[in-house]
Order: C-alpha cells, then structure tokens, then sequence
C-alpha cells in the first residue's frame, strides 16, 4: 500500500518537550508534521560517544513503518527504510523520523536523540608552599557540555563536584600531594561518563612565578594604568619608584586576573619610574619582574616633528620599540639605543597623537600620549633643479624640494614651453610626488624647450615657479663638437663643461667658458671610445642644464683573410684587404725567405697570387700592414695567409 505523506510549507521551527519518563523530544517542522506517528526509544550507552538506539512501534494497525535514523527536518523522505536499531559513534544530536500508514493514510513523527561529550576535560595544576594544591578547570565546550565536573582528590576523602561558573578549587593536603583525576559526568538519566583525565602535581606550576606585570601605560596626568597577571588567593601589592627606593601603591589583590588597575600618586609623566608586584609566597614574599615607565618628547619643526624617548631601563629583557602616531604604529626599531626619529611623512595645520611603546619579553610599557600639531609655512621657490636630453623624443627634469612649506605629501608642478616663448603649459600629471619627471612629448633634434617648477604642499600652500631651465641640443662632426648658442637660463649663464666620459679614464669635466664649439684633441683620444654631454651652469650655480650624449666610437678595424685559391673561378681568387676608419694603409707580403712579393699603398688593390708575372707557388705568406685612423694614429698589424693551388 503506498504511503500517503502530506507535504507541508519548508518554515523550520523546533520545539522540544521532555515526558517524566524521560522520553526523547519531540521535533517539529517539515516532514515531521504529518502526525499520527507513536514510537518509543530505547537507549544503551556503550560509554558516552556511543549511542544503540531501539525502536518500537507504537501505532496500533500501522503498516509500512519506516525510520530514517539522521533526517534533517526537511528533505522528502525517499524509500522506507526498516532498520529499527541503529549505532551513533559520533557526538551529536540525531533526528529519528518515523513513517507509515493506517487504513491508507500516512502518519509520521520525529524525535532527537543526544549523542553525550566523551572527551577528557581540560584543567591545570598549581602547587603553592608544597602542600596547597589549586585546580583550575578550562570553562570550554568540552567542560560545559557535562553536567558537572567530578574531582577526585586522591587523599581517600569524598569526591568534589565543579560546575562551569565554580572558578578555582584549592585543596590543602598535611603530605605529599597525589595524582587527582577529573571526570566530565552527565545527569542521572545518561548512564555514561567521559574520558578520566589523570593530573600530575609533580609537573604543576609554581603559580607565584607567573603573577607578574604584562602592561604598564603612563597617563597625561600621572596616572598609571596597570594590569598585571596575579593568582587567585595569592596576595599581591603593587609598588612603585623612583631612583630607585620603592614605595607602596596602597593596592593589594589576590584575584588571578585583575584587570587593568590605576596608581594615583600625583606622580609626575615628565619622569621615569619602575613598577613591581610584591607576592606572599609560602611565609614569606615574591617580587615580580619591574618595568620602567617610558616618557616621550615630541617637538614640533617646519613640516615636521622631531621625537625622542628615554632608553628603557632593563636592556636585558628589551625586545623592541613600536612608535604609535593615532593609534597606528608608524615605525619599529630594534636597538635599546634608538631613542630618537624626526617624522616627516605629516600635513600642515593637523596633530597628531604619539605615543612610544618598549617591548620586553613579558610586558609592554607605554609613554604618556603627547598631542602636537605641525606648523605651516608657504614653501620656498625652487632653486636647483637640471634638465637633461636624453633622447630625441625625451627630456628628464630633476628638482631638489627644500626649505619652508615642505610636507611629506606634495604636488610637484612642471611647465614647458619653448624657449624664447613665454607660453607655459603645465605637462606633469595631477598629484605628481615625483621628484624625476620625464617629458616624451618632445622633438629636442629641431626644437630647444624651457621648463620651469613649482610645487604645492598638503597645507595646500604653492610655491612661485623657478627660473626656467633650458635643454642644450649638442651636435657632432668627427673633429669638434657644437651646441645651441641660445642661453639655457633666463637669470643668466654662468658658464659650459663639456663632460667626457671614456671607458678607461672615466668622466671628466672640461671647462670651456662661454663658448658654444669644442674641438677634439685627437692626440689624446687614444681608443676613440667616448661620450661627451654638455653641462650649462646658471649665474646662481643651483640651476643646471644638460645636454644629449653624443658617442665617438672610431677605432680602426682590418679584416684579411687567411687564405685564398687564385684559381680562376671568380671565388676568393685574390688576398683582398677591407677597413674602416682608416686614413692610410699599406701592405708588404713576404715570402718564406723574406723577400717582398707584393706590396700596396692601396686598399683598393688586390693580389693576385702572382710573382713578377708567374704564378707563386702555393704555401704560407707572410704579410704585415701599416695604418693610420681617423686620428692620425698609426698601428701595425701582421700574420699569415696560405695561398692554396
């Protein structure tokens, strides 16, 4: 007979009701709504994590009952399933969904059944004055899905129950302390327990070691925020000094964590003291680590705060400095000696908020806050600055920003305009931080271009623009060297270098005045391998113009071959001499005995293989070659070639 199940609408809700016989809930929603349904379940814990569930019908005149052993509440149930015992080894809670018929109408019903927590419970050990033992249980999910947590001592006296919320449980044994075990238990109704977790007090902490200072932060009105981690029943004071000779702040706790704590003392946040924790400690005391207090200094400069600190008094636990401006730090430094950096990177007419921290292996100490706010000043008129050419297509300007009105944030301005006009138009783009701006919308073989620069800072405050700086078209004949004779600088020149630069000497700077030509020493141009730029001076000797590079490159090259097959066939019939960048040449070819078979003043001559007229015999030749470059150098070459027949 099929089952008829009616379909309801997907809105999920649950609802949980317990019997006083302690039967499963009941779910709604979904599927589990059709009603009708009636089964009872039968459970055996096989030790909690493990769950046998057996189900019993209890629907007088049912026929096709099924159970679908994990339903989630809304998925159409398919087939029918007639397991009736069913094992959950997995923690849980586990939907049980019965399906059915009576007289050809369907019936169902849901219940839930909890897979219990197994796992051990998570708890330390601290040892006070070898005969106080306190037990701390971790308040974590494991811990809180148990009903209670059962303690067992092991001094033969009746067990402890904890529950979440109990905090620490101390006990005092008049011995040596034993091994205790915990145990998470359930409610009466589940027959099982968790996982024994055995302690050790052998391997317990000696809690008076951990209270100590974790952070110390001086306030603008002397004030000290502290917070500390102490031990629960341990008394703990707080003193504090200065120069050395402690005093008590009057605080005393015994709470294991207290919280940040305030020292009001009337103390001075100009100056520097040590905080520590006095501890009882078995009859007698404990004293905790010190921290020092920080104190910070910040000036404030034109576009800038200059900031320094004290260097933090116990070298040997510091770990680093974190500078904080508006709550964000800013800057790290690692040396206990680095007590000083001036920040630039600020806006006019805004403060700012410091604060300088010391990290140590246990604690951080904090300066009082300090509030400045940056000054403001119109920036300067640049100065220096160059151009240079360096391609046909591209001038390179480079400005130096100095003086008033500087921040960290600035727009750069650069105008062109071309020379001997007055009509500048801005070419760099909106908010240009760079201080190298290459133009690529130029034509520097035809045309001389003039730029000029202003900048805007973050006030924002602009400066007036700089005198213009003019680019130099320098040109190049194999003997001197010309540039334009239009004046880069409308302040006025001061006077030309021609810079030559060769792989061997370096760079050198040539003055030449005021003169627009120079003419090559080609005596002294011994490889003629070089560059050569032209550098402008401006009367005020901060504005600088350069030039394009032009390269010589003029060493001569001789090419012989090493041999030749006077043959006839119209192929390498004759020794062929080439060159270039030679201005005069000769060749002498020698026979095994020395005697000259063929010479030539010429490159364009050739020979032909042939002594007097007669066919020389085959063999090796030697030959030597005379030269003199383009820079009336002379040079010598020699070697064979070998004449094939």
């Amino acid at each position: 007979m099929r089952v008829q199940l009616l379909l309801f609408f997907f809105g999920f809700y649950l609802f949980q009701s317990f019997c006083a016989l302690g039967q499963a809930p009941v779910v709604k929603g979904g599927y589990c709504d059709t009603g009708g349904g009636a089964f009872d379940i039968l459970q055996k814990y096989n030790g909690c994590g493990s769950l046998t569930v057996t189900l019993e019908n209890k629907v007088v005149g049912a026929e096709n009952v099924g159970y679908f052993m994990d339903y989630d509440i809304t998925t159409k149930p398919v087939g029918l399933p007639l397991e009736t015992t069913h094992t959950y080894n997995k923690l849980g809670t586990y939907t049980i969904l019965q399906i059915g018929s009576v007289n050809g109408t369907g019936f169902s019903l849901c219940k839930q059944v909890k897979v219990p927590e197994s796992q051990k419970v998570n708890a330390t050990l601290e040892v006070f004055c070898n005969n106080i033992l306190k037990l701390t249980v971790e308040e974590d999910a494991i811990s809180k899905a148990y009903d209670h947590v059962e303690v067992n001592w092991g001094d033969n006296q009746p067990n402890s129950n904890w529950k979440s919320g109990d905090g620490v449980m101390t006990r005092y044994y008049s011995g040596a302390i034993p091994k205790i075990s915990i145990q998470g238990r359930h409610e009466s109704s589940v027959t099982c327990a968790g996982e024994v977790n055995i302690l050790d007090p052998i391997t317990a902490e000696s809690s008076v070691e951990t209270i100590q200072i974790k952070r110390v932060e001086m306030q603008q009105d002397g004030k000290i925020a502290l917070l500390y981690e102490g031990v629960e029943g341990v008394s703990t004071e707080v003193f504090y000094a200065e120069n050395g000779t402690y005093q008590t702040t009057d605080i005393v706790r015994n709470q294991k964590q207290p919280g940040n704590l305030t020292i009001e003392k009337g103390l001075n946040p100009e100056n520097q003291y040590t905080i520590k924790l006095v501890s009882e400690n078995c009859g007698g005391q404990k004293d905790s680590r010190s921290v020092g207090t920080m104190v910070l200094k910040a000036t404030p400069l034109e576009g800038e705060i200059a900031l320094s600190w004290n260097q933090y008094a116990n070298k040997a636990e510091f770990t680093g400095y974190n500078l904080f401006r508006n709550d964000l730090v800013i800057k790290t430094f690692q040396s206990v000696d680095d007590v000083k950096w001036t920040d630039k990177d600020l806006d006019c007419d805004k403060e700012y908020i410091y604060q300088i921290v010391a990290l140590t292996n246990l604690a951080r100490s904090f300066s009082a806050p300090k509030s400045v706010q940056t000054t403001t000043s119109a920036p300067e008129k640049i100065t220096k600055a160059s151009v240079t050419v360096e391609a046909n297509n591209m001038v390179a300007a480079d400005v130096i920003l100095e003086g008033k009105g500087l921040t960290g944030t600035y727009n750069l301005i650069v105008e062109r305009a071309e020379q001997g006009s007055t009509d500048f138009k801005q070419v760099s783009g909106a908010q240009n931080q760079a201080i190298h701006f290459e133009d690529k919308a130029v034509n520097t073989s035809g045309t001389s271009y003039c730029y000029r620069f202003s900048y805007e800072n973050s006030c924002p405050l602009k400066s007036d623009f700089s005198d213009p700086v003019c680019t130099i078209l320098l040109r190049q004949t194999p003997t001197s060297l010309t540039w334009n004779d239009a004046n880069p600088f409308t302040e006025g020149l001061d006077s030309y270098d021609v810079i030559q630069t060769d792989a061997n000497a370096g760079t050198a700077g040539l003055p030449v005045g005021l003169d627009t030509s120079y003419d090559l020493d080609r005596n002294n141009l011994v490889t003629a391998d070089y560059s050569f730029q032209i550098r402008a001076h401006a009367k005020s000797g901060n504005l600088l113009s350069f030039s394009n590079l032009v390269h010589y490159d003029r060493k001569p090259v001789i090419l012989i071959p090493d041999a030749f097959t006077p043959n006839g066939d119209s192929h390498n019939d004759v020794l062929a001499v080439k060159g270039i960048f030679v201005n005069a040449f000769k060749i002498s070819v020698f026979n095994r005995w020395g005697q000259v078979v063929f010479q030539s003043g010429d490159m364009a001559e050739s020979w032909d293989g042939k002594i007097k007229g007669e066919d020389a015999p085959a063999g090796y030749y030697t030959y030597k070659t005379e030269i003199v470059d383009v820079y009336d150098q002379p040079f010598a070459k020699t070697g064979t070639v070998l004449l094939i027949r």
